[in-house]
């Protein structure tokens, strides 16, 4: 597919050793030529093999910018499968902006979010299932959820669905054949086969949806949800588990009005563990709001914990209270 040359700033945009342009399309190589002098006079970027570096300075005009390292990878074996120049230059703000507006100068224009690897996907280099997997890299949160990112940009899963997806196009191909030329290829006993295969087909799709969800935990945490009367010792457990002073705790019945929301991890587990307000009667109007709020997160939960006042003697039937509470959740939970 045809299009025009991209550019963007591949590291975070704030001040570093290091920032990167990245240029990527078939002109890549003589945008860079236009703005990039290296340290050998004879030498020309444009012939230079792939993957190499090269030490030089990049000019907007005759105006000096900085001193760069130019990375240059020809396509197909790219990461967009096109040319592909990154230009590493030293990481301060104002620097990487003026470099990339010399990019822009010499004909590139700017990359949308996403753009690298959507090309990436375009041209082949990557499936879909890949794609997605390097922005769950990106934000993986844990070594679980960058493990599971990782096998799937390997290509694991697009394996899986590759394989289900020959087998049904097999199954349809022979079923036609057998139409078609009913003397050469007979169906005799194959319903039976197609059955068992279907089964065995619709099982494996199943399980990849289950695994969706377990995968999503993994990326996002465990939604744990803290519930209880005011006064039950919500914002204590928190604060408890993340080890600091982060909740208001005071002896004052619905001190929390509001969600409060944090990420810990227990022996590397992510768990996004959400105060709520009491819930009880609502006394006024921001309370009434907290109340609900805290519905909607138990609505959303993965796990609740219940919290219970000892002292209460409403609580003091645990089986009661909890039962209580059940038959106030939404009935698909």
């Amino acid at each position: 597919m045809k299009s025009n040359t991209i550019a963007a700033i591949a590291t975070p945009m704030t001040n570093s050793g290091i920032g990167i342009i990245r240029i990527s399309e078939d002109q890549s190589l003589d945008i860079i030529k236009k703005i990039y002098k290296p340290k050998k006079i004879d030498k020309k970027i444009k012939e230079v093999k792939t993957y190499t570096a090269h030490y030089g300075h990049v000019y907007d005009g005759e105006t000096l910018l900085d001193e760069c390292i130019v990375l240059v990878m020809k396509g197909p074996h790219s990461y967009t499968a096109e040319d592909v120049v990154e230009i590493n230059c030293h990481g301060g703000v104002v620097v990487m902006k003026k470099v990339l507006e010399a990019v822009f100068k010499a004909g590139a224009t700017p990359a949308e979010p996403g753009e690298f690897t959507k090309r990436a996907f375009l041209n082949g280099r990557i499936d879909l299932s890949e794609a997605e997997a390097v922005m769950d890299l990106i934000q993986s949160k844990n070594e679980f959820a960058m493990s599971t990112s990782l096998k799937q940009l390997e290509g694991a899963l697009g394996k899986k669905i590759t394989e289900i997806r020959k087998q049904i196009i097999h199954s349809v191909a022979f079923i036609e054949s057998a139409l078609d030329d009913p003397e050469h290829y007979s169906v005799d006993g194959f319903s039976d086969e197609l059955k068992d295969q279907v089964e065995v087909i619709i099982n494996q799709l199943n399980e990849f949806l289950e695994n969706a969800d377990n995968g999503r935990i993994l990326k996002e945490g465990i939604q744990t949800v803290i519930v209880g009367k005011p006064n039950a010792g919500k914002s204590s457990v928190l604060n408890v588990l993340l080890g600091e002073e982060r909740a208001i705790v005071t002896d004052i019945a619905g001190t929390t009005r509001d969600v409060l929301r944090e990420h810990i991890h227990i022996d590397r587990m992510p768990l996004h563990s959400i105060d709520t307000a009491g819930l009880r009667e609502a006394t006024d109007e921001v309370e009434r709001i907290g109340i609900s709020r805290a519905w909607t997160e138990i609505e959303q939960a993965d796990r609740i914990i219940l919290m219970l006042d000892s002292s209460d003697p409403d609580s003091q039937n645990i089986e009661k209270v909890r039962s209580e509470f059940l038959s106030k959740l939404p009935s698909n939970m």
